[in-house]
């Protein structure tokens, strides 16, 4: 498997360039997220979490 230098992707006639150093930070950032709102005690069951997403 080729490791990923950069992407270029294109969505709705736009070009969006992400390099494999922007993909990282954005799985860190969402992971942070995570970790902090256990920290929190922010922590759903799956259940409880299905509950919410049936409400939207």
């Amino acid at each position: 498997m080729a490791p990923l230098a950069a992407v270029d992707t294109t969505v709705n006639n736009r070009t969006y360039d992400y390099t494999e150093k922007d993909a990282f930070d954005a799985l860190y950032q969402e992971l942070a997220k995570g970790v902090q709102s256990m920290k929190n005690g922010e922590v759903y069951t799956i259940e409880e979490a299905w509950e919410k997403i049936d409400k939207i």
